[in-house]
């Protein structure tokens, strides 16, 4: 199994391994980098076994949400009404917390690159809206960009709309027909697709 680590991290391990040791021994000021070249292997061996520590849970993670959105989030309310968990109990809820976040992310970008699939054509999406109701809006994907200002668009405005873009990626920016206007569609609430007379639904 690969492991990726950082050296920015390692770097800063090995320092931070160095100061305390050189705090718990009480030594001078000016010895510190004598201790570095021993800190820097300590650290080594410590992000090698976090990194496969990371891999295996993210396999773990990959394994698991192959059992569907359903039954992952029935367990996770099975694991949080538990009274005692233990050590075993714990790993196997954020065994089951990183599975839902994967496959939640799977399966917003099937939805998201279905509609995508639409272009010009017009496709009805029904999700759920903050109130509780349920909405289907007839959009048209590839008619949002002619209605943004994209490169046009200032500095502020471009900066705006990545950083949006990174806090909520649940959310699909669309154009919404009916309204004629830029709406966006919350992924994660979103229970059916209808493109070129095919619907798929979701759980």
């Amino acid at each position: 199994m690969n492991a990726t680590i950082d050296c920015e991290d390692l770097m800063s391990l090995a320092w931070s391994f160095a100061r305390q040791e050189h705090w718990s021994r009480r030594m001078p000021a000016g010895t510190l980098r004598s201790l570095f070249p021993a800190a820097l292997k300590a650290a080594w061996a410590e992000m090698k076994r976090r990194a496969v520590m990371a891999a295996e849970r993210a396999a773990e993670a990959a394994r698991l949400a192959e059992n569907g959105l359903g039954a992952l989030r029935a367990e996770l309310i099975s694991l949080e009404n538990t009274d005692r968990l233990g050590h075993e109990g714990m790993e196997r809820l954020r065994a089951v917390q990183d599975a839902i976040r994967l496959a939640e992310e799977h399966d917003q970008r099937a939805k998201r690159d279905l509609i995508a699939s639409a272009k010009g054509r017009i496709c009805a999406v029904t999700f759920t809206k903050k109130d509780g109701s349920e909405r289907t809006m007839k959009v048209q994907p590839a008619a949002l960009k002619f209605h943004i200002k994209g490169d046009a668009a200032t500095d502020a405005g471009r900066k705006g709309a990545v950083t949006r873009a990174a806090r909520h990626p649940h959310l699909l920016p669309v154009w919404d027909v009916q309204k004629r206007a830029p709406r966006s569609v919350n992924l994660a609430t979103v229970s059916r697709i209808t493109v070129d007379g095919r619907t798929q639904e979701y759980a």
